[in-house]
């Protein structure tokens, strides 16, 4: 559901990365021969029906375990999906979310997925082909839609693999309280009956947002530019605070204790939702019981969104080694054979955690999440001998403070320019390309650049930035990326962060910013990765304003965001310290063999 490009736009997505449509089946004549049953209605407890196919073995009058999918993308999307597991001994069923495809109802996304599946997976347990033992398989908002169901329990629900899961609120359709202009794309893409393939093409929505983003008007306005008043779009720009209406979609700590069933949670280093993955993940971590929380494994592999479900050897620009191509048909079909027929656990899984060490290109793994990462690096901000705003003479990142680095570094951001739309990270966005880096010279950003590490480091986890920040505004927006930079200058995107500074305390409570008052921020890192940053290579950290088309902009001033225009734009100067007193560092969580071994 979210973005490839994890660097400026986790949001925009190629169409066949959201769908995972190439399932990578090779199929014969003879495996097309399965018995199919296209439109099976299931009647759910509100009295409406919801619309599947269902794929059974050619011995029909056996019970099988099933496979069930709930998409919001139209069940012929599932067809090779239910071919490749009715010919390996499970039925397969895909239902039409309600109020999608050939299902009867509304869509409002989030809102009645648990329930209804719920009472698709009691309809699947009465019937005569089904042997009782039912998982559920999807990717993106299938993923989510597999933990809203666990939340309802229903008692022949015995497996789940969630992949990619969207994390509403948090990761889709916004980002620590700031939305999307992807999310109203995406509302049209599922809206209605129909597929809508075409009304997703990039090309048109490249033209709306760029046409909000010039003419300054709100954000809420966007769906009367595109043309097409929205009213589940109105209703997310509603909650701008991170309230009960998103915490509603997560479980509580009660309900991941009662989880007891096996889970494989999958993600991807650059995976626009990993966060909700791991929201899922944490929840059941945190707070489940001894004995399910053995049988939950996590798998990380160099993926973006759609390559979780389609890895590749190569993402833009990017290089890894073939095992990053796992064959994840036979993953899902090992694993449901464990959980539904009591087969052996899969051989992949070596361990409850496994990722992707890119950069050695080897898979790791471990017993917890916390357990990836034993130490840390930190390396303070200075800018003793420059202004930090060009990377051939950018400011510094020090192992050791200085008394003498008293005067802060500071950009200038006035919304009202619309400058963002000529920034090199948007003209990126849509592209692929984590390997170059086009900041040279730029008044609005500041630059601060490593010495040569001294031998290979693991960074594994995330990227945090500690920074003491004034400005004299009442709220804007801050981001900050992070790359490698090889020893033959080659530039390799690690990972990014972005703060609404009303919410740097919480994302459920505004607070106003105090003007020229200096405040520590933390952003603490969208992505968890894992690399070796080799010998010779230096870390680049770039800090700016948000300001792109791709998302709701902050004018600056006191009111909702969804609401501001450039009419009443302020111009921010933000100052940022480093000193003994305002110790302004990044922090990069690292893995030692040595501390592992002692």
């Amino acid at each position: 559901m979210s973005a490839p490009n994890m660097k400026t736009h986790p949001f925009g997505l190629l169409l066949t990365f959201i769908l995972g449509l190439n399932f990578g089946v090779a199929q014969n004549l003879d495996s097309l021969d399965v018995n199919i049953k296209f439109y099976q209605k299931i009647k759910v407890s509100d009295g409406i029906s919801l619309s599947s196919n269902v794929y059974i073995p050619t011995d029909s009058n056996k019970k099988y375990p099933v496979v069930l999918i709930i998409t919001p993308y139209i069940s012929d999307e599932n067809h090779s999906r239910g071919l490749f597991f009715a010919r390996n001994g499970y039925v397969f069923i895909t239902v039409d979310s309600r109020g999608r495809g050939n299902s009867e109802g509304e869509f409002i996304p989030f809102e009645n997925d648990g329930k209804d599946g719920y009472d698709i997976v009691n309809w699947i347990s009465k019937q005569n082909w089904c042997d009782g033992n039912i998982g559920m398989l999807g990717g993106s908002y299938r993923g989510m839609s597999q933990w809203l169901t666990l939340k309802h329990f229903p008692k022949n629900l015995k497996t789940i693999i969630p992949i990619a899961s969207v994390g509403p609120g948090r990761d889709f359709p916004k980002y620590n309280n700031i939305f999307s202009s992807y999310s109203l794309r995406w509302l049209m893409f599922t809206g209605g009956k129909t597929y809508n393939g075409n009304l997703f093409a990039q090309d048109f929505w490249k033209v709306k947002r760029e046409k909000l983003y010039a003419s300054g008007i709100p954000f809420y306005k966007f769906d009367s530019i595109v043309g097409a008043p929205n009213k589940v779009f109105q209703r997310w720009l509603e909650h701008s605070t991170y309230d009960e209406y998103w915490k509603s979609f997560y479980l509580t700590p009660k309900e991941n204790y009662r989880i007891n069933i096996p889970i494989l949670s999958i993600t991807g280093h650059f995976d626009g939702d990993q966060m909700g993955t791991l929201l899922y993940y944490k929840g059941h971590m945190d707070h489940g019981n001894p004995s399910s929380k053995k049988d939950h494994y996590l798998l990380m592999g160099p993926w973006s969104h759609g390559g979780t479900r389609n890895p590749k050897s190569e993402l833009g620009g990017l290089e890894f080694g073939k095992n990053a191509v796992m064959n994840m048909n036979q993953l899902y079909l090992d694993w449901f054979n464990w959980t539904l027929k009591g087969g052996e656990k899969p051989k992949q899984l070596k361990n409850r955690v496994m990722y992707y060490e890119m950069g050695s290109n080897q898979w790791k793994h471990a017993t917890d999440i916390n357990s990836i990462s034993n130490g840390e690096v930190i390396l303070y901000l200075s800018s003793l001998h420059s202004d930090a705003k060009d990377v051939f003479f950018s400011g510094d990142l020090r192992k050791e403070l200085s008394d003498d680095d008293l005067e802060p570094d500071s950009i200038i951001y006035s919304p009202s320019l619309k400058e963002g739309i000529n920034n090199p990270s948007y003209k990126d966005s849509n592209n692929d390309n984590y390997s170059s880096q086009n900041y040279i010279d730029d008044a609005n950003i500041l630059i601060y650049t490593s010495l040569p590490f001294k031998k290979n480091t693991t960074v594994n986890g995330k990227i945090k930035l500690e920074a003491y920040i004034s400005m004299n505004v009442e709220d804007t927006d801050l981001k900050f990326t992070a790359y490698e930079i090889t020893s033959d200058n080659k530039s390799i995107f690690l990972q990014e962060d972005f703060v609404r500074a009303r919410y740097r305390n919480s994302l459920g409570k505004a607070e106003k910013v105090p003007k020229d008052k200096i405040v520590k921020y933390t952003l603490e890192g969208r992505n968890m990765f894992s690399r070796v940053i080799k010998e010779g290579s230096r870390i680049r950290l770039v800090f700016s304003a948000v300001d792109s088309p791709n998302y709701q902009k902050n004018y600056n001033y006191w009111e909702d965001s969804a609401r501001q225009s450039s009419e009443h734009s302020q111009k921010a100067q933000l100052k940022l310290y480093h000193n003994t007193k305002y110790p302004s560092r990044v922090v990069l969580p690292i893995y030692m063999e040595d501390a592992a071994a002692k």
